[in-house]
């Protein structure tokens, strides 16, 4: 069972509220006692959807102005040591401070969740945001769930036996942050709390191609003993193959396929990561990952979000390709566009 709270903090107002409680923290005379018809002025908004527009035409990104309202979404679990760089980077972006949102989930496993380590360094971090007025988030929301402990470690969480488990919980929590927190911005971005370096303008590059979802490659840094190297990391992106298919034809409906297990259970899947090197511009996909994932809005308003239970024999973020592509939605990657991950 998971016990639920969360902050919300605005541009310009703050407010706060537990969702088992409805109570606010907020001192006596900041609550509202005016009128009625003032009250309902206050409180209704309408949100015209028809409005929301994807601005951003074909040609060169320097002739473009960027007008359109950004999400960024960003679930978290025993995160903290990456929260200094992921705001570092977030701050770096070249787009509109007043245009983008903040969304974020913390799951928190310790006895008092209120001490989580994560959930601390984010409220931190969040407090030096808000006392630096010249780069204003729009909006920024978070939420925090208390989870029960894990037997599955930090770095074991990798391992070919946990991803189903690991993978559905995620896509829950995702869905969890996603319906928690898009209103009526144009753009959802999944940004993993672990991409710890990508370029200033990546997300307007990938706002400018203008498709339905779109994703970079992700690598790492690997070091051994003579020298470092620059490896994929996320696998997630990938193209079907006739052999792949084929291969699929003999598996049960049930079965979930995961990329980068080739000893464990091949896919015969063609790896967006190994096109890095020979292929520019946006090319199809049929997977996509969720280190740093853009999505149209109307995608998820369609009711495309992260299942849970295989479609096509993928969950998470790969099953929310394949259902976005039964829906008639374009999966897109980027090989020669890079993040890298930690």
């Amino acid at each position: 069972m998971c016990v639920w709270a969360s902050f919300v903090f605005f541009a310009v107002p703050f407010s706060y509220h537990n969702n088992s409680r409805h109570k606010s923290t907020l001192p006596a005379e900041k609550h509202n006692t005016t009128p009625a018809t003032n009250f309902q002025a206050r409180k209704y908004r309408l949100f015209d959807l028809n409005s929301i527009h994807l601005y951003l035409p074909l040609g060169d990104i320097t002739e473009c102005s960027p007008t359109d309202h950004i999400l960024i979404l960003t679930p978290l679990m025993d995160a903290a040591r990456y929260l200094d760089n992921y705001f570092q980077k977030l701050g770096q972006i070249d787009y509109p401070a007043d245009l983008i949102s903040l969304g974020f989930l913390v799951s928190t496993t310790t006895e008092d969740s209120s001490k989580d380590p994560t959930l601390l360094s984010l409220q931190k971090h969040i407090a030096t945001l808000r006392a630096h007025p010249e780069r204003r988030y729009r909006r920024i929301t978070v939420f925090h769930q208390k989870s029960e402990s894990s037997p599955v470690t930090h770095d074991q969480r990798h391992g070919y036996e946990h991803q189903a488990a690991r993978r559905k919980i995620l896509a829950r929590c995702r869905n969890s942050l996603l319906m928690s927190t898009l209103i009526d911005e144009s753009w959802v971005l999944w940004l993993d709390s672990d991409v710890v370096d990508y370029a200033p303008d990546l997300l307007f590059k990938l706002i400018k191609y203008d498709k339905d979802i779109i994703a970079p490659n992700c690598f790492r840094f690997e070091s051994s003993w003579f020298k470092t190297k620059n490896v994929p990391y996320d696998r997630n992106n990938w193209i079907e193959t006739k052999e792949s298919l084929a291969n699929q034809r003999a598996l049960g409906k049930e079965e979930i396929l995961f990329e980068g297990y080739e000893e464990e259970h091949p896919t015969y899947r063609q790896s967006m990561a190994d096109l890095a090197g020979s292929v520019r511009g946006p090319i199809e996909i049929d997977g996509v990952g969720g280190t740093f994932t853009l999505v149209k809005a109307t995608v998820h308003r369609a009711g495309i979000n992260f299942p849970s239970l295989p479609v096509d024999h993928g969950i998470e973020t790969e099953g929310m390709a394949r259902w976005a592509k039964r829906e008639g939605f374009g999966v897109f990657g980027v090989p020669h566009l890079i993040v890298q991950h930690a």
